[in-house]
């Protein structure tokens, strides 16, 4: 009887908004701007959603003016929010006022979500990973995201084939339903071996090193290797049969992964691939150009006759033609690579080329920034109204404006003109937070514990005292204190001094140190100003100004004949400074390939106590190697030369986390006959050997010997006095830094003192 008057209503329902459907497509024209009287529901199905509920996400309701735009904005948001399956709303028209009828057709509601033939897993370990409460509408959404959830756990414990079904079961209570899952598991496949067969020019591991999908490991319980994602693994696939392709075999194929069964659900991968014979390029030529001659481009191709193919060259290629012409204004040049048999294993490669029109900039229109200033993103475009449109420079803005760090996203785009011959840049950027504070605690085997507190923006503005935000300029406040050191730093940097690519920056800065020396504290009081102006895009000089109180404090136990004993007092220190920095790594954390040298020659002398010159050289090499392994080649050499004798602070020392790792820190060099302590020399030299390979994602174990000295005088740059070691640590990258850990034995010590047996260090932040 219950179903029997539903069916009544419906139909009742149904006639009503038929009728005044006719109304609302006759007087449409007259309704707008007429004041809403009322908004009333009428359900179709049970009334699974509360009115009150469907009112409060609409923005017309009653005393309101009647638009037809917000009508349907009304009946998206509906739908969008998954309220409702359907919705209209028609109108009644009541002398100079409008009647709302808010026509849906409800969901139904989730009772219980249940499984069928899962044996993996229990209905409830299944449950709880959907996170599904009862009484809530049933979408597509919800059951899909189910679905999905369902999936990746069966994929993440080794069933590959594992198919999920839905249906929907209605319950006694009108409008409230059960989800069901079917489960089809398949069966267990963890990887044991991943194999190749006619791979005859190409090594095996070099195509497993390609694959996302991994063999089981040792650590297979964190990183999830040797399971099996079979989207993945065709992914797998075309990359081995693209790295063929970009080694000249042209016509090479594959089927796909076979599954070979061993036992215990531990399957073998094997791919079996006909390569097919090698091409050489014979001839690249060019079609028709107006533009620009043959002999032009060719110099700029990496794919040149008498190489083989390579279609990663090809696309590189492509790219590069179009950027030549995208510098001449041309942006919207074609370039179409036709690759021609050319009798045996040989083809020709001709571009063809679209040269399309010239175009100038338009308007350049930046929208999106609230809080940025308009200037600070302008003065990264390097683009201006009247200028060639450049499309190098498009990719340019681009870059620059996502390495500021602002925005969490950025979309520059060519935009059509009224103007014949010109095209528009438009924009548009979403601001992100970047002001930062950071505190916590940090370690390591010199300093020992350290409480630190950080603040920084990175988008500051000086001159803006209501926000000091927007003015693309950096500031910094950092207080790190702890029982070996005090340190207080306030730093400002306008990247863009002058309005020219220019940056100007200064500190003020307090430090005391009591880890040194256990015969003496120091303490560094002052300012700094520095100037940095880049020479290319990977070069810069930097020039400093450095003014600063030092104080020296040596201890009252320290015996009266030692040389410590005369560094004992205050100094005034003021030096100028100068360095020179090239850096080509592809990364500041866990840089693979690129070199990093850093040249600088300072002079303390101008004005205060201190009368000293001296040089520095650190340079730093990586290559990336097999298995992603990375192999680094690092070190450096001071010298430092005075009038009179070189302050202690002056001086140069090693051991330590950041040089000679099987030593203690500051203990290589020359030595306090009172005290046996290490007094540092005027010159030291050293140098790293590293290698490191992956353990999981963020671990890297690593392998290094060292070695260096630390000679008393000037310029002496004997090796009489070589300290070496040999050691093994970890490489982790950590959610709140990166961190380092050592352990290193001497090897050959020329100082018997030095050698205190096997050290162990571990540091945050650690250099590259």
């Amino acid at each position: 009887m219950i179903k029997s008057l539903s069916t009544l209503t419906a139909a009742a329902v149904a006639c009503l908004m038929l009728c005044i459907s006719s109304q609302k497509l006759s007087a449409q024209d007259d309704l707008e701007g007429k004041n809403i009287s009322s908004v009333s529901i009428k359900y179709s199905g049970p009334q699974t959603v509360a009115r009150q509920r469907i009112l409060d996400n609409m923005s017309s309701k009653a005393g309101q003016k009647y638009a037809s735009e917000k009508i349907d904005d009304d009946i998206r948001n509906l739908v969008a929010k998954g309220l409702v399956e359907d919705v209209d709303i028609f109108v009644e028209t009541k002398g100079s006022s409008v009647k709302l009828i808010v026509a849906v057709e409800t969901k139904t509601n989730i009772v219980g979500v249940g499984f069928r033939n899962n044996t993996k897993f229990k209905s409830k370990e299944l449950l709880k990973d959907l996170d599904f409460k009862p009484g809530i509408p049933l979408t597509d959404k919800l059951i899909l995201t189910g679905k999905n959830k369902i999936l990746k756990k069966y994929n993440a414990f080794g069933f590959p084939d594992v198919a999920v079904r839905h249906n929907i079961q209605p319950t006694n209570r009108p409008g409230f339903s059960d989800l069901i899952y079917t489960i089809a598991e398949g069966q267990k496949s963890i990887v044991r071996k991943i194999k190749f067969s006619g791979n005859n020019n190409i090594a095996s591991h070099t195509l497993r090193n390609l694959m996302k999908t991994k063999q089981k490991g040792i650590f297979s319980f964190i990183t999830k290797s040797g399971n099996i994602d079979l989207d993945k693994l065709e992914d797998d696939r075309e990359l081995v049969l693209e790295h063929y392709r970009n080694k000249g075999y042209l016509k090479v194929s594959s089927s796909g992964f076979s599954r070979l069964p061993v036992k215990d659900g531990r399957v073998d991968l094997v791919l079996n691939i006909q390569e097919g014979p090698r091409y050489t390029v014979r001839n690249v030529a060019f079609g028709p150009m107006k533009i620009f001659k043959a002999e032009e481009l060719a110099p700029a191709l990496t794919l040149v006759s008498g190489r083989e193919y390579s279609a990663k060259k090809i696309r590189e290629d492509v790219k590069t033609i179009r950027a030549y012409y995208g510098s001449k204004g041309y942006a919207d040049a074609r370039v179409k690579p036709e690759v021609k048999p050319a009798g045996g294993t040989n083809v020709d490669l001709i571009y063809k080329i679209t040269e399309g029109g010239f175009f100038r900039v338009g308007k350049v229109t930046i929208e999106g920034n609230n809080i940025t200033r308009d200037r600070v993103i302008r003065r990264e475009i390097p683009l201006k109204p009247g200028d060639n449109f450049n499309t190098v420079d498009i990719e340019t803005t681009r870059k620059r404006l996502r390495n500021l760090d602002y925005f969490g996203q950025v979309v520059v785009a060519p935009a059509t003109n009224q103007l014949s011959g010109y095209r528009d840049i438009n924009v548009n950027v979403a601001e992100k937070k970047t002001g930062q504070l950071q505190f916590g605690v940090g370690f390591s085997s010199v300093d020992n514990i350290v409480g630190y507190i950080n603040l920084e923006q990175s988008n500051f503005d000086i001159r803006n005292p209501m926000a000091f935000t927007g003015g693309g300029q950096r500031f910094g406040i950092e207080l790190r204190a702890g029982a070996e050191t005090q340190n207080f730093k306030i730093s400002l940097v306008e990247p863009w001094f002058l309005g020219k690519r220019l940056s100007l920056g200064g500190e003020l800065y307090y430090k005391g140190s009591q880890y040194f020396s256990e015969f003496y504290d120091q303490l560094n009081a002052g300012g700094a100003i520095y100037i940095r102006k880049p020479l290319g895009k990977r070069s810069y000089i930097r020039a400093e100004y450095r003014l600063e109180k030092i104080k020296i404090n040596v201890d009252n136990d320290t015996p009266a004949a030692s040389s410590f004993q005369a560094e004992d007092g205050s100094f005034l220190r003021s030096t100028l400074g100068l360095n020179y920095v090239y850096d080509s790594r592809d990364a500041l954390s866990t840089p693979r390939r690129g070199h990093k040298v850093d040249l600088g020659i300072y002079y303390s002398g101008l004005g205060g106590d201190v009368d000293t010159f001296g040089l520095s050289a650190k340079a730093a090499k990586h290559w990336n190697l097999w298995w992603d392994s990375i192999f680094t080649l690092k070190g450096g050499i001071n010298v430092t030369e005075g009038s009179n004798n070189v302050p202690i602070f002056e001086r140069h020392f090693l051991g330590g986390a950041r040089n000679l790792r099987g030593y203690e820190f500051r203990d290589v060099g020359p030595r306090d006959l009172a005290t046996n302590e290490s007094l540092g020399g005027n010159t030291s030299a050293y140098i790293t050997a590293e290698m490191t390979l992956p353990i999981v994602e963020k671990v890297r174990f690593a392998v290094f010997m060292d070695a260096g000295f630390v000679n008393a005088d000037s310029f002496d740059f004997s090796t009489s006095d070589l300290h070496t070691d040999l050691g093994i640590g970890l490489r982790l990258n950590l959610p709140f830094g990166p961190l380092a850990i050592d352990y290193a034995v001497p090897f050959d010590a020329a100082d018997p003192l030095s050698d205190k047996g096997g050290q162990f260090n571990f540091y945050m932040n650690y250099e590259f």
